[in-house]
C-alpha cells in the first residue's frame, strides 16, 4: 500500500506553522548600594573616637559584632605652680635674727638643726672655694622651735639667730629665689625679720619663762660655739624653765 499524504485526514486544514515563544527580557540590574562604611565615630564620656569597621558585608542572619572600645588616654598631671616670689625685706646692717615660717608640724628641733646645718655647710664651702681674705662664715648660735603643750608638734614657726649680720640677706635671697621646700614636705620655706634681734636679747626674753610641755624639745637653746655645718660637737645650753605636763590617769 502506498503511503498516504500528511493531509489526507483533513485535506482542507491550513498548513501547520509551529509557534515559537520569544525570549524573556533580562532582569533589571539591582539598585546601587551605598558604600560600606569603614569608620564609625563612637561617643564615650563626651568624646568622639574613630573606630574601624570590617570591610566585608555582614551576614543578614547574624548581627555584626560591636567594635572594640579603645582605652582613653590618661590625662597628664600638671606640676603644681611655684609660689610667687615674695619681695625681699629691707634688712638693716645690725639685724641677725630671722623668724622662720611655714615649718611642717612634724618638724622637731633635731630636724630643724639638720636643715640649718646643711645650709651653712653649703654656703661655707662656696666661701672657701672663692679663697677670699675675709670669708663670710655662715653660723647660728640660737634656735627656738616652740611646741604645743599637749603634743609634740610645732605651731609652724621658729627663731634663728646668725652670728654674722651679712648672713640674713643672703638667707632670704637663697630661699626666696629658688622656692625651696622643707625636707620630706610640700611646704615652701618662708621667713620674716624677727622682732627681737640678737642672741643676748633673745636669752633675756626667755630665761625666766616656764615652758610647759611633754619634752624639753620646747626649750630655746644656745650653741657654744656656734653651729656652722661642719659636724663638730658643740655645747647645747637650754634657756628657760621646763615643766612637764602631768599625766592624766585613765579610770
Amino acid at each position: 500500500m502506498a503511503d498516504a499524504p500528511e493531509n489526507s485526514l483533513n485535506p482542507r486544514a491550513p498548513e501547520y506553522i509551529p509557534i515559537t515563544t520569544p525570549p524573556l527580557p533580562p532582569p533589571p540590574p539591582p539598585p546601587p548600594q551605598p558604600p560600606h562604611p569603614t569608620h564609625l565615630l563612637l561617643r564615650r564620656r563626651g568624646q568622639s573616637l574613630p573606630v574601624m569597621l570590617p570591610t566585608h558585608a555582614a551576614s543578614p542572619a547574624l548581627r555584626p559584632p560591636l567594635p572594640p572600645l579603645l582605652p582613653l588616654p590618661r590625662p597628664l598631671r600638671r606640676p603644681l605652680p611655684l609660689p610667687p616670689l615674695l619681695p625681699l625685706p629691707t634688712v638693716d646692717s645690725w639685724r641677725s635674727t630671722v623668724m622662720m615660717k611655714n615649718i611642717p608640724s612634724h618638724f622637731n628641733r633635731k630636724k630643724l638643726i639638720k636643715f640649718l646645718d646643711n645650709y651653712c655647710s653649703l654656703e661655707n664651702k662656696k666661701a672657701r672655694d672663692l679663697n677670699e681674705e675675709n670669708p663670710h662664715v655662715f653660723a647660728y648660735d640660737f634656735l627656738y622651735l616652740p611646741t604645743n603643750s599637749k603634743a609634740t608638734t610645732n605651731p609652724g614657726y621658729g627663731f634663728v639667730n646668725f652670728t654674722d649680720h651679712r648672713t640674713l640677706p643672703k638667707f632670704f635671697k637663697h630661699f626666696n629665689e629658688r622656692a625651696i621646700k622643707y625636707p620630706n614636705s610640700a611646704r615652701f620655706v618662708r621667713m620674716d625679720i624677727a622682732n627681737i634681734q640678737g642672741r643676748i636679747a633673745l636669752v633675756n626674753r626667755y630665761e625666766n619663762t616656764t615652758f610647759v610641755s611633754k619634752s624639753e624639745e620646747c626649750l630655746p637653746v644656745v650653741f657654744n660655739p656656734a653651729r656652722n655645718g661642719s659636724g663638730e660637737t658643740v655645747q647645747v645650753i637650754t634657756v628657760g624653765k621646763f615643766q612637764a605636763v602631768p599625766d592624766i590617769p585613765i579610770d
